[in-house]
């Protein structure tokens, strides 16, 4: 089979997925595409209000991830309509991690300034050490330090299904070449948007400062279209008591903290 016949086989599977669900991959494509207007706002607005300043490290993080997250959710979009949800999936565990690390940074400036210095070189040895004792930024150290012990439990569960077919075994080896399953690829679709949201989310929250009525527009109406789908979207922001005094967005609060000035 030629490789031109593979891709026409995938894309007759993304057709399926076209047909079969309107209303979310509609959705879905609006929510991706969302991501680049408010990247494209975001850069202007950095420009105008810090010049050739650089940004406070916990922001140059959360504006790095959420870079980051728009490319990775793209392409995972793309990977579970043709029905590819094991090769989705694995870029959306990237994603969901990438999420949790941007909101520890929020909270914790020390430990952004920490993997920070570490880029640049100018960590003092002992940070070093510790840094990679922990192995810098596991799942279970993200989960501890984030949130309250019955939302860990979400959030495992959530970390086990993306994860089953992402190891090297044997499992699930056949699961997407040999068989197109709707009702799978319509989870993945709605994971997908729930990581879409907690990535606006998490950059609404290292930003919420910079952020103009324009901004602010998009970003609320990307939120309530995948909150008014979903009906219940995982909850990304950490949720200890020590960090409530931090966190300005949390249990979709949105409507009312991104109103317009």
């Amino acid at each position: 089979m030629s490789f031109q016949g593979i891709q026409k086989h995938y894309a007759m599977r993304a057709s399926k997925t076209a047909v079969s669900f309107p209303e979310l991959t509609d959705i879905c494509e609006r929510a991706v595409a969302s991501m680049w207007d408010v990247e494209k706002e975001l850069r202007v607005a950095i420009r105008t209000m810090w010049g050739d300043r650089e940004l406070p490290p916990q922001q140059q993080w959360v504006s790095i991830y959420f870079f980051r997250n728009m490319t990775y959710l793209r392409a995972a979009y793309l990977l579970a309509c043709e029905g590819s949800c094991g090769a989705s999936n694995d870029l959306q565990r990237t994603a969901y991690e990438t999420i949790l690390r941007g909101y520890l940074f929020i909270v914790d400036e020390n430990e952004a300034r920490l993997f920070y210095d570490f880029i640049e070189g100018t960590i003092k040895s002992e940070e070093k050490e510790s840094l990679r004792k922990r192995r810098f930024y596991p799942f279970k150290f993200l989960l501890k330090k984030l949130y309250k012990p019955e939302s860990r439990k979400s959030h495992r569960k959530i970390f086990h299904e993306l994860s089953r077919f992402s190891h090297p075994t044997i499992r699930g080896v056949f699961l997407d070449m040999n068989r197109y399953s709707e009702k799978q690829v319509e989870d993945c679709l709605k994971m997908i948007l729930a990581f879409v949201y907690g990535s606006v989310q998490m950059m609404a929250e290292g930003f919420l400062g910079l952020l103009n009525d324009r901004t602010k527009e998009i970003i609320r109406d990307t939120l309530e279209n995948i909150a008014s789908l979903l009906q219940e979207v995982p909850l990304f922001e950490p949720d200890k008591k020590e960090f409530s005094s931090r966190i300005r967005l949390r249990e979709g609060n949105f409507l009312t903290v991104l109103h317009a000035a």
